[in-house]
């Protein structure tokens, strides 16, 4: 289907007319599409609509802080968004659930794939929180944001900006984390939380990473990959920042991580440093992201899967 392209302004008034929220994260959620879902339901409840929001996978503990921020609330759902989901592939469970049903569809993936009757689309933006910090801000006449709201946006444009290190993070972005960082919110927290806290597992996991890196083109491509069951040992978001650690490495222009399902199939995560457009390698086997961060999906054999992913790679590295 193609999706009725909106303005911010129009999305508020969206907002403004309908009622009984469903706000649905992509599934193996990260800081942004929770960032997003929780602030959002947080705003939307502050105006008197009913709202919570769902997820297809479980959330880590370390997103608690947001899970206090919203009501529980009870109610006939009536109207129904997704927050920084690039393709409703990307649901999970929830796909069978929600996927023809969604009315507003709030993005930043240039590589979005149309599933919403509506779509608010801002690719130059580092994170969709970015999005959502707009229409928050319209919705309340900036009274409605508070440091909770706050706190859950800041993680959303933290977390997906490496810590705003990564070249997505432009002056508009730490414009608005500059505005966020006004309410009363502990911002150093959140940042050794999500990007310098590890858990023993999560040590170990990496201690196998490095151990079994392999390289290829002279060292310009670095790839890993991890079973199900030694990603079982961390929670989800360990799980989740493990993918930047191959392009951390000299030399190395595309670092590809490859993390086996429940199902046996393999997600491969690429992340690039200056020559490489991993979207565009990834669109080919039907995924998608940004040009330095990207994934696609392969079936259950994983020497094949990385065959065809080098192959690929290779047009550009070789």
């Amino acid at each position: 289907m193609k999706s009725e392209k909106i303005s911010v302004s129009e999305a508020c008034e969206y907002f403004k007319a309908h009622d009984n929220f469903i706000i649905i994260s992509h599934a193996n959620p990260d800081g942004d599409t929770l960032g997003c879902a929780f602030s959002l339901c947080r705003a939307l409840q502050k105006l008197g609509k009913k709202a919570k929001n769902v997820c297809a996978d479980e959330i880590s503990r370390r997103y608690d802080f947001m899970k206090a921020a919203v009501e529980i609330q009870d109610f006939e759902p009536q109207t129904y968004i997704t927050v920084d989901v690039a393709d409703r592939r990307l649901l999970g469970d929830f796909d069978k659930l929600y996927g023809d049903r969604i009315d507003l569809a709030v993005d930043h993936h240039v590589s979005h794939v149309d599933f919403a009757e509506r779509l608010i689309l801002e690719p130059h933006a580092a994170a969709a929180a970015q999005t959502v910090y707009k229409i928050i801000l319209e919705l309340g006449g900036g009274e409605l944001i508070d440091s909770q709201i706050a706190a859950c946006l800041y993680t959303g444009i933290s977390t997906d900006s490496g810590c705003f290190k990564y070249s997505c993070a432009t002056s508009e972005t730490h414009r608005i984390a500059a505005e966020l960082l006004e309410y009363d919110f502990d911002h150093s927290k959140i940042d050794y939380v999500f990007f310098d806290l590890k858990s023993k597992a999560r040590i170990a996991l990496e201690e196998k990473l490095y151990r079994d890196i392999e390289y290829y083109f002279d060292g310009k491509c670095a790839m890993v990959s991890l079973t199900k069951e030694q990603l079982s040992t961390v929670d989800s978001e360990d799980g989740n920042g493990l993918s930047a650690i191959p392009r951390m490495i000299e030399g190395v222009e595309v670092g590809v991580v490859f993390k086996q399902r429940g199902n046996g199939t393999w997600k491969a995560s690429l992340r690039s440093n200056s020559l490489v457009n991993v979207q565009k390698i990834c669109s080919v086997f039907g995924g998608g992201g940004h040009e330095k961060a990207a994934g696609c999906s392969f079936g259950q054999d994983l020497d094949e899967a990385k065959l065809k992913l080098v192959e690929e790679i290779g047009k550009v590295l070789a």
